[in-house]
């Protein structure tokens, strides 16, 4: 290994990378002015240094980094970090320094980290080739890339002060050269790393990085914190679907469907990498907790239900068999309180521990560990508990819930040295759960569910009403049928042929949301009335005509999709009708995706439960409506001449859905082309 800019001024980065790679066993060369460094000769230039060299750790002014660059090439060296900063992040001449750098680096064979990073740290060999104090202990598992050169110091705090292991940290600074999904691919494959840890300000090639995680997710947890801003830019609020989905929304589907779990800070990222790194990965959303003090017992319940788990009450007989572990007045339910009879504590612990992880009725155990409980006795007794329970493969994790003064480190150290993660209070406690059942309640999805095809004809217009129409109902969509008319005399003939009270809608390219205008009319019945309000609406627009529809019944539905330039096909569901965008109750997924995907975006719907039936009404069927759902992903997926999609609303009922209106915009050659329903003329 070279360091380039290496020195003996004390308080230069050049002093504390060369004393940080003191650790590293194999041989690390001084580059720079300096005779000597460290009492190792120095050497003025890379291609002065005999033999070969592995890797190269720049700390110099950034104008000097291509020429370091360049030099590397010329010897061969596989790959170099950057630490130096002065480029893209300040823009202006830095973007260009940067992109000589990239150049030289791709001219060259040479893989860059950074610049502008905190650095790689290697904790199994050790290597520290960053700015951190120190290297974290190796063998835990965890591996953490970062943006911020601030976790990556904190970590050799947390690694200290809640004797945290890992196995590699990577900075990735300004994202030259390596990739994200390049980076994710290695620590997939990378034995030592059983669950890589992510912590990410923007991500690179969203497209390539989203098809590794789905990859990576199958084979071991991805726990990431990423900024809300994706790049994608402003979308045109054409159609309901791309005015509901900002950015964040987007990602985080994306996150969802691949199966990476999205946590809100880097604290809970790590309490999440660490309880999956050392425990079972939790196979169902049943916890039992155990606990000396009820009221801690019943915040811990209620946090946890907040992240979607259940505190099950006991059955019978596993109350009959707890019961023997606690003081007459002690509680036997879920949480089982042993309440403050510490006499029983160093029992009534790891016995309660062992009945839960073995009694099938729980699928993780949390022992709450507060004031006397908090004691070495009780710490040493649970870890001996968990113990037993590996030693016998029981595949139930225990997470401890520790709530004690300072003071009582070296209890929690007990747990933390033995793989038992020790999480301080219920608040980070239950955060931390949720999201490691999250990640065991996945079912790993193939990267794509089927392969659709383009319903679009080489010469097909789907501006074309005649054209949308057969095109939504080709692809399996139900569409109401529906006559275009020119005049009152069409509309109120067209209504004579119908069964039942109609609905007029006005239809003109301008009118794009035809509530906002009064353009729709709805129940009507009688010659007289149809015709008044066929003159009303032909008369909003010039060149408007009129749709008369049979009126139709059912919960409304909004359905569409979106060609994002960063994420590709998204489709939306949610609640519809003319307040969907005030509501917002919708769920985005990735497009293709299959009939489970879809069902499980309307179940977490806030409004799911009118989808169920309520005050009587009738479920609707939403294995229909989730039909609709994969057939307009398909559509996306399978075209890219569709650049929105709206189906609002689709009215769904017992007996299936159909869809009452819709909009499909193209994207031409130089601009987006709007298009209205489509509407056979009478």
């Amino acid at each position: 290994m070279a360091l380039v800019g290496a020195s003996d001024r004390a308080g230069s980065v050049g002093k504390l990378l060369w004393d940080n790679l003191s650790g590293f066993p194999g041989e690390v060369v001084p580059v720079c002015p300096n005779r000597t460094v460290g009492g190792r000769a120095a050497y003025q230039d890379l291609r002065s240094v005999p033999g070969e060299i592995d890797l190269v750790v720049v700390a110099t002014p950034a104008d000097s980094v291509p020429g370091v660059i360049e030099a590397a090439a010329d010897k061969g060296v596989p790959a170099a970090v950057v630490l130096s900063a002065g480029f893209a992040e300040i823009g202006g001449d830095g973007v260009r320094l940067q992109e000589k750098v990239r150049a030289a680096a791709r001219a060259g064979g040479v893989r860059v980290v950074g610049p502008n990073c905190f650095g790689v740290q290697n904790a199994d060999l050790p290597l520290n080739a960053s700015i951190a104090a120190g290297t974290p202990p190796g063998g835990g598992g965890v591996s953490l890339v970062t943006q911020s050169g601030s976790y990556g110091m904190a970590v050799h705090m947390l690694a200290t002060d809640e004797a945290m292991r890992f196995a590699k940290v990577y900075a990735a600074g300004n994202k030259a050269d390596l990739t994200d999904a390049e980076v994710l691919a290695y620590l997939r494959e990378d034995p030592a790393t059983t669950v890589i840890a992510l912590l990410l300000e923007s991500i690179t090639d969203p497209r390539a990085f989203f098809a590794e995680a789905r990859r990576a997710t199958a084979e071991k947890p991805v726990i990431a914190v990423v900024g809300g801003r994706t790049g994608a830019g402003r979308r045109a609020a054409v159609s309901h679907t791309a005015a509901l989905a900002a950015d964040d929304d987007i990602l985080d589907a994306a996150l969802r469907d691949s199966g990476v779990v999205r946590v809100r800070t880097g604290l809970e990222m790590l309490d999440v990498a660490r309880a999956l790194a050392e425990q079972p990965t939790p196979r169902g959303r049943r916890v039992g907790i155990i606990t000396n003090s009820g009221g801690t017992g019943v915040e811990l319940a209620d946090l946890l239900a907040d992240e979607g788990l259940d505190v099950p009450e006991l059955s019978p007989a596993l109350r009959s068999r707890l019961s023997e572990l606690l003081p007459p007045y002690g509680s036997p339910r879920n949480p089982v309180d042993i309440t403050p009879a510490w006499r029983l504590f160093a029992t009534g612990y790891p016995g309660a521990i062992d009945l839960l992880a073995r009694s099938g009725e729980v699928d993780v155990v949390v022992p709450v560990l507060l004031q006397r409980s908090a004691s070495l006795e009780v710490a040493s007794a649970v870890r001996d508990a968990v113990k037993r329970l590996r030693a016998d493969n029981v595949p139930v994790p225990v997470y401890a819930c520790f709530v004690a003064p300072r003071s009582a480190d070296d209890v929690a150290d007990v747990l933390h040295q033995s793989g038992v993660p020790c999480l301080p209070w219920p608040d980070r406690t239950a955060r931390a759960i949720g999201a490691a059942v999250r990640y065991g309640m996945f079912e790993p999805k193939p990267s794509s569910p089927h392969e659709p095809s383009d319903l679009l004809g080489p010469v097909d217009d789907p501006g074309d009403p005649i054209v949308a129409r057969d095109l939504l109902e080709y692809a399996g969509i139900p569409v109401v049928p529906t006559v275009r008319c020119e005049s009152a005399d069409e509309v109120v003939a067209a209504a004579a042929r119908l069964p039942g009270p109609v609905v007029l809608k006005v239809a003109h390219p301008d009118l794009t949301h035809k509530s906002d205008v009064g353009g729709v009319r709805v129940g009507l019945v009688g010659e007289q009335r149809i015709r008044a309000a066929a003159g009303e609406l032909l008369a909003l627009a010039e060149g408007a005509s009129v749709l008369v529809q049979s009126k139709m019944d059912g919960v409304e539905t909004v359905v569409g999709g979106f060609r994002d330039p960063s994420f590709g096909p998204v489709v939306m569901v949610g609640m519809g009708g003319v307040l969907v965008e005030v509501l917002r109750d919708v769920r985005f997924a990735l497009a293709p995706l299959d009939h489970a995907q879809a069902r499980a975006m309307l179940e977490e719907l806030r409004g799911a439960a009118v989808l169920s039936g309520v005050r009587g009404a009738l479920p609707v069927d939403r294995d229909a409506l989730a039909d609709v759902v994969v057939s307009v992903g398909d559509l996306l997926a399978g075209s890219d001449r569709i650049a929105e999609l709206d189906l609002n609303p689709v009215l769904a009922g017992p007996d299936g859905c159909v869809c009452v209106d819709w909009r499909i915009l193209t994207r031409g050659a130089d601009t987006t082309e709007k298009y209205g329903p489509a509407m056979p003329k009478n």
